[in-house]
């Protein structure tokens, strides 16, 4: 099972992008992220790099990026015991701008018991994320 939410168009790619690609800042903006801890702090956000992020309700989890392409999105993978999590972020071209695809899915034998417990919150947590993307795009151009 995987989850997706698309958000609303935002105007400015670059600036999408910007908000998007700065994992480390996502505490600062994202009320579904309270801390993300690079695990090598000189590194660059890029395929490899990895993270703990924690949030709230489902607490800490390493993150390594296995997928990066600046400016259109990037994918990331957190493995627990039976469960792996893959998260995506892509931004796909629209008229007037781009729109956020925010997606998680979980596999292996243990996912079933993860949807079960964690599916609802999860999905709110995604929507929760495109939208406060788009705010956060949205308070920057006030700027």
């Amino acid at each position: 099972m995987s989850i997706q939410v698309i958000s609303t168009t935002i105007p400015d790619p670059a600036r999408a992008w910007r908000a998007l690609s700065e994992v480390r800042s996502w505490p600062d903006w994202l009320p579904t992220v309270t801390e993300v801890v690079p695990e090598d702090s000189s590194a660059p956000e890029a395929t490899g790099a990895a993270y703990r992020v924690v949030q709230p309700r489902l607490g800490g989890a390493r993150w390594e990026i296995t997928d990066w392409r600046p400016g259109v999105g990037f994918t990331w993978v957190s493995r627990r015991p039976g469960v792996t999590t893959t998260g995506t972020h892509e931004l796909v071209a629209v008229e007037g701008g781009v729109q956020a695809h925010l997606g998680i899915r979980w596999s292996g034998p243990g996912a079933w018991l993860v949807r079960a417990a964690y599916g609802g919150l999860t999905r709110r947590y995604v929507a929760s994320e495109a939208a406060a993307l788009v705010a956060r795009c949205q308070s920057q151009d006030a700027e």
